[in-house]
């Protein structure tokens, strides 16, 4: 279907204000690179997708707005700090009668600021190893997701936390994605300056390879196959692959009774144009909204500042209170 001109909130508008809806259905959805829905908005998201479909707001173009339709939605990718909030949804995933799996970001940065809101450690590590035992290890991808250093966070206890991690994930996992922390993102270098962080420091070349070296040395020892999400650099000397989080390979494995998706798989899995140059993710349709996770982690470039998210929340929250269920995540009244 086309363009649709349509007016929010029942007024009319001007030529200024208009807003053009545009229908999509897409067959992958992505839930959600830009937010945490499994851990803040389930409820939200498990409703619209029985009623059938939400309204997705452009961050980059104010009025513009994409209808998500579900009607030939057969997979979706989830995506988490809280393994614990999906193991408690899996039923209810289950039942939506989508092939699903989870990328469970889980970082060892207890204790240092970074993450302020995540739950604990050992409840997180807890909640993974059940989600996996619940979904099977191939459906549940581990992210250290990224990798930073700081005054506080030297290489040598940076690659410490890594191997501790290992241990207690890597039975559990049979791939774990990472990235080198880049400052040359324009939300990373604010978020880390307005909340004074400014001690956190990009990798040397010779620091990446060290833990590249480390990354390969606990792969072979726990069997899991360790991928560079978005990295120009060449890793393939240590075992490390590009990453690919939205990945039909996965699909195949856990689909592969379902002809009619592998044939859609077969083709037209290409790769997401929407996404940095060095993501190999194939294309699919996120589902979040920036500036609405409450994790608090201070690295993230998703979130403009503590008090939009809590604002966004609380819109979101208070419709949810008086039984509405907003066709996006942050209602406009």
């Amino acid at each position: 279907m086309g363009d649709q001109q349509v007016t929010l909130g029942g007024t009319p508008a001007s030529p200024s204000s208009s807003i053009v809806v545009t229908n999509i259905h897409p067959v992958i959805i992505s839930v959600s690179r830009a937010t945490d829905i499994p851990g803040f908005y389930m409820d939200w998201f498990l409703h619209r997708f029985h009623e059938g479909s939400i309204i997705w707001k452009n961050p980059y173009k104010q009025n513009r707005r994409q209808r998500v339709l579900f009607d030939k939605t057969r997979a979706a990718v989830f995506w988490t700090k809280d393994p614990g909030s999906l193991l408690a949804r899996a039923d209810e995933i289950d039942d939506l009668g989508i092939h699903w799996y989870a990328q469970v970001t889980l970082n060892n940065y207890e204790g240092l600021g970074y993450e302020l809101r995540v739950p604990l450690l050992e409840k997180r590590v807890q909640d993974f190893q059940d989600l996996s035992s619940r979904l099977g290890k191939e459906r549940v991808v581990w992210r250290f997701d990224p990798l930073l250093l700081s005054d506080i966070l030297t290489l040598s206890t940076l690659q410490e936390r890594i191997k501790r991690l290992f241990s207690l994930l890597g039975p559990y996992c049979e791939r774990m994605v990472f990235s080198y922390i880049d400052l040359r993102y324009q939300g990373v270098m604010r978020n880390m300056k307005q909340y004074g962080l400014t001690d956190v420091r990009e990798f040397l070349l010779d620091e990446k390879l060290q833990v590249a070296g480390l990354l390969e040395q606990c792969a072979k020892k726990y069997g899991v196959l360790v991928m560079a999400c978005c990295q120009e650099l060449d890793l393939s000397r240590y075992g490390i692959v590009p990453g690919r989080c939205v990945d039909d390979r996965i699909f195949r494995r856990i689909a592969s009774n379902d002809s009619e998706f592998i044939g859609w798989l077969d083709r037209d899995a290409r790769k997401d144009t929407g996404q940095r140059a060095h993501c190999t993710c194939i294309v699919s349709k996120d589902v979040g909204e920036y500036s609405t996770c409450l994790h608090q982690c201070r690295y993230c470039y998703a979130n403009w500042s503590d008090e939009m998210v809590a604002g966004r929340y609380l819109l979101h929250r208070q419709a949810i209170n008086q039984g509405i269920i907003p066709e996006s995540i942050v209602p406009e009244f």
